[in-house]
């Protein structure tokens, strides 16, 4: 039975912890098996078979060849290419050369299915609406292997006491002019044609639950409720403010669910939940009644609808309050506007919601806290500089969607490795794992190609884990990491301002 705390202020709900001892108390945990090798061992095995299973069913022939076919992607018999060779195609043949030809793909499609050979324009045929139904099929069926993650992992300090940790965020490829018509952009200096790539991604299990494809032009808001569907109780959902929308906010409360987020500028604060209760001028509110306060912890009422949060406000040292009005003049500078004294002066806050209690995070936690979401922008990096998801050529939609369709299948492939790889580092090496060198390293010497034409994975598993003392984890460093802070319960104006 886990303990549980009231939820003061912001709902009637309690909060359940998964361990038998309050977040405060809650100690890193050296790894249990570390004496038991003989259960260390099934351990090994019984995740490394979970992962060569979700990878086989990505790949299998047989229920590929089904997709194809029920997608009318393969309509004959008589076809040269199956349904196997196209995915293979469009994901690990493209891992090293992401802008190849027509050509290019031919002579790949030859190596994989020496029946399989035809001509540029007869591929270009062949890349058509229902190959983008094929390989969307493919993306769902992959991501349904991760529903149930590959490894149980120990409790992260402050995060202990939620189930999952949600991270919603989105990136923008450009794309070719002539695409504007499918994928508009921007426009200005920015492309005239783009594509945004919104995910969904599970932190604490590398679990990427969802991952929508729209134009660059559409807003983040307008995906702030499709977080809800995939919602478990005692989730906690992190977004930037882009995704910020009351309604969501009471519709993740409503699934016995938590958030953490930025507060906007343009979001009125209130003290009370009465109708006629006037809006704060917030900044002064807090210069007036909290001038000597490096963290302000207020139970608070927000928007039209007074919508109960708690807000925590971190007052910023004068360099990094300078450097963000530089950042914030320059960039109203090039966009023709002028920025208010107003907000000048809310740029000396770090302001954040949340409906998670004082009991579960004290105030000097919750900034730390944030800092997690930063792991899907570096997801992102790692996804244009080393998978080259940013790097499509073509200028037909179809082709750029099943381009963009098989990365994203490789990235859930690499997830689903990576979420092993990280439970053995953190949870029997102590150690954290480093994504680009995971990734590098299953792109050297073909790794990951070889294990997945081959079915190798029991190798690639094993040789994996010899990799990762030396070769695949994080240096170690004086300056503590966002993982090290969370599982300390580190202050937020400790290290994350010297970060």
């Amino acid at each position: 039975m886990g303990i549980k705390l009231t939820h003061s202020g912001y709902g009637n709900r309690s909060f359940m912890y998964h361990r038998d001892i309050p977040s405060m108390c809650i100690v890193p945990i050296t790894y249990p098996y570390r004496d038991i090798p003989m259960k260390l061992k099934h351990q090994m095995n019984r995740y490394a078979s979970k992962v060569k299973g979700k990878l086989t069913t990505i790949f299998d022939p047989e229920h590929l060849e089904t997709l194809a076919r029920q997608s009318q992607f393969i309509q004959r018999s008589s076809s040269k290419m199956a349904g196997k060779d196209f995915v293979e195609l469009m994901t690990t043949e493209l891992i090293e050369e992401p802008a190849v030809s027509l050509e290019g793909l031919c002579d790949l499609l030859v190596d994989l299915n020496p029946q399989a050979e035809m001509s540029p324009q007869a591929l270009h045929q062949r890349i058509n609406p229902h190959a983008v139904t094929y390989l969307q099929e493919v993306v769902q069926l992959a991501l349904r292997q991760q529903l149930e993650p590959v490894c149980n992992r120990l409790p992260l300090g402050a995060l202990a006491p939620f189930g999952r940790v949600l991270l919603e965020d989105s990136t923008q490829c450009r794309l070719h002019e002539k695409l504007a018509a499918t994928f508009k952009g921007s426009g200005g200096s920015a492309s005239p044609a783009a594509v945004k790539i919104d995910l969904i991604y599970d932190v604490l299990h590398h679990s990427l639950l969802e991952m929508h494809l729209s134009d660059g032009t559409a807003a983040d808001q307008g995906r702030a409720l499709a977080i809800i569907p995939h919602l478990r109780s005692d989730d906690l959902v992190l977004r930037d403010l882009g995704y910020l929308s009351l309604e969501s906010l009471r519709q993740i409360e409503a699934q016995d669910a938590w958030y953490l987020s930025r507060l906007s500028k343009g979001v009125d604060v209130y003290l009370e939940a009465d109708a006629q209760a006037p809006a704060l001028v917030f900044i002064e509110h807090l210069e007036r009644y909290y001038p000597d306060d490096h963290v302000i912890d207020l139970p608070v009422y927000i928007g039209h609808e007074r919508v109960p949060c708690r807000l925590l406000a971190y007052r910023l040292p004068n360099p990094v309050v300078q450097e963000r009005r530089r950042k914030a003049l320059e960039e109203a500078r090039k966009k023709g506007r002028q920025l208010s004294p107003e907000y000048l002066d809310w740029l000396s806050f770090g302001l954040y919601i949340t409906n998670v209690s004082q009991q579960v995070w004290p105030p000097k936690v919750v900034g730390t806290i944030y800092r997690l979401r930063w792991q899907v922008e570096l997801t992102f990096r790692n996804w244009k500089s080393l998978l080259n998801i940013n790097v499509l050529k073509g200028t037909r939609p179809e082709r750029i969607k099943c381009i963009i369709y098989g990365r994203l299948i490789t990235i859930i492939m690499l997830a689903i490795i990576s979420s092993y790889a990280s439970w053995y580092a953190e949870d029997y090496l102590q150690r954290e794992l480093s994504l680009p060198k995971l990734i590098n390293w299953l792109k050297r010497k073909n790794r990951l190609v070889n294990a997945m034409h081959g079915g190798t994975f029991e190798a690639l598993l094993r040789n994996l884990r010899r990799a990762l003392p030396k070769l695949l984890c994080k240096q170690k460093r004086k300056r503590r990491t966002s993982r090290q802070l969370i599982e300390e319960h580190g202050a937020y104006m400790e290290d994350a301002l010297a970060a």
